[in-house]
């Protein structure tokens, strides 16, 4: 499969369950898995002169992304660490303020090669690990929280 351009519709799946997410100009191919995450605060609803709720309504959405990379991207380093220095060798310098994700994309295939793409507007990181291990391929496990 040729590469395509970052955010861009792919129209076949790479592997069974396979994804891709784009960070602006980086896109992320090594997948080990990802989980979505949309959740709502419930709220009751009363009306005057009765103590039992008539209702519930869903308010402040809370969306996240983990997943875990089978590789390591010193520029994903980079996007979540805010840093603005490379060099060779790379060095990171953590920033206090958040950087910009550029609204990330996230791309994923279900078993009949059905295309579902959710994209991050404003979204964060929350966490970023990284682990190594010899003879094996490194385990790089994102959070992403978009806020609200």
């Amino acid at each position: 499969m040729p590469f395509t351009n970052p955010a861009t519709p792919v129209t076949a799946r790479v592997v069974f369950n396979s994804g891709t997410i784009d960070f602006g100009s980086n896109r992320i191919v090594d997948l080990d898995s990802a989980t979505l995450g949309i959740e709502w605060t419930m709220a009751p609803l009363y009306v005057v002169g009765s103590i039992i709720p008539q209702a519930y309504n869903r308010h402040t959405q809370k969306i996240t992304l983990t997943g875990k990379i089978k590789s390591f991207a010193a520029e994903i380093a980079n996007v979540a660490l805010g840093s603005s220095a490379t060099g060779n060798p790379v060095t990171l310098y953590p920033l206090d303020g958040q950087p910009t994700l550029q609204s990330p994309v996230a791309t994923f295939f279900d078993a009949n090669g059905k295309e579902f793409q959710y994209q991050f507007s404003g979204a964060m990181f929350k966490s970023f690990k990284t682990n190594v291990k010899m003879e094996d391929y490194a385990d790089l496990t994102l959070s992403l929280k978009q806020p609200q």
